[in-house]
């Protein structure tokens, strides 16, 4: 866990006035206490008081970096590091600075500030574990972002490997499927085939068979005629004998009439 020092409370000089100290005592008191609110209205209005004042600055910085507004906290401390007289002040500011940065995430530049910070006090313990700290901590996330990477490749490749299962399944079942419809389309194909050649045939055959029934008919004429001819002639000759046979009678009626006019008796002609 990273180590921050807290606000500076030192005895002020006769310079600042017993204003500025009571309220430099006032907000240390807010602080203390965990009233950061108070404790950073107490402190602002210090630093109204005497803006240029170092430690003001670098207890309204601390005030922000424990109400967690760490640009603010980076900003005050920055102001206080440049403007300090004390180095032990300067190098408090720069290792907050650290504190700061690496709260945001920013752990190559929080390793920038410790070293600072070191480089003023060589002998700071608690910088050099926080720049220890840190190190380990940048080691361990690119440990971790590279294992996620290889994790990553690995579903990748994975993902890869199973889509060309699935690709070789869906084709091998794809073939199946068509080797099982192969022999159905063939077979409907060659009754289709069938179905034609019989079409084709019996549309040669309708034409032969319709000239056939037409020679039958032609021929059925002749024969027709020829028998209404005979009954023709049949008729003919019946009525013929009819004719014949009346012609006769009148004959006999005749001369039968003439005898009796003739007052004589009938006799029957003799047949020559």
């Amino acid at each position: 866990m990273l180590a921050a020092f807290g606000i500076i409370f030192l005895p002020l000089g006769p310079a600042h006035g017993e204003s500025l100290y009571g309220k430099m005592k006032k907000g240390s008191d807010y602080y203390e206490q965990g009233s950061y609110d108070e404790a950073l209205k107490t402190f602002i209005d210090a630093q109204i008081e005497s803006p240029e004042d170092s430690q003001v600055k670098y207890n309204v910085a601390s005030t922000h970096y424990r109400m967690k507004n760490y640009e603010e906290a980076v900003k005050g401390y920055q102001d206080a590091a440049a403007t300090a007289r004390d180095v032990r002040l300067e190098e408090q500011s720069l290792y907050n600075i650290g504190n700061c940065l690496y709260r945001q995430g920013k752990l190559e530049e929080a390793v920038e500030y410790y070293k600072k910070a070191l480089d003023l006090d060589p002998g700071d313990q608690d910088a050099k574990y926080n720049l220890e700290f840190v190190r380990e901590e940048i080691k361990k996330r690119l440990n971790q972002a590279k294992g996620r990477e290889q994790e990553q490749q690995q579903q990748d490749k994975q993902q890869e490997q199973d889509g060309q299962q699935q690709e070789g399944e869906q084709k091998k079942e794809g073939e199946q499927q068509q080797q099982q419809q192969q022999p159905q389309q063939e077979k409907a194909g060659e009754q289709q085939k069938e179905q034609s050649a019989q079409q084709e045939q019996e549309e040669k055959e309708q034409p032969a068979a319709e000239e056939q029934q037409a020679a039958s008919a032609r021929e059925d004429q002749p024969q027709k005629a020829q028998e209404q001819d005979v009954q023709a002639r049949q008729m003919t000759r019946e009525e013929a004998e009819n004719w014949l046979k009346g012609v006769k009678e009148g004959k006999r009626d005749y001369k039968k009439q003439q005898e009796e006019r003739a007052g004589g008796s009938y006799r029957p002609s003799k047949d020559w």
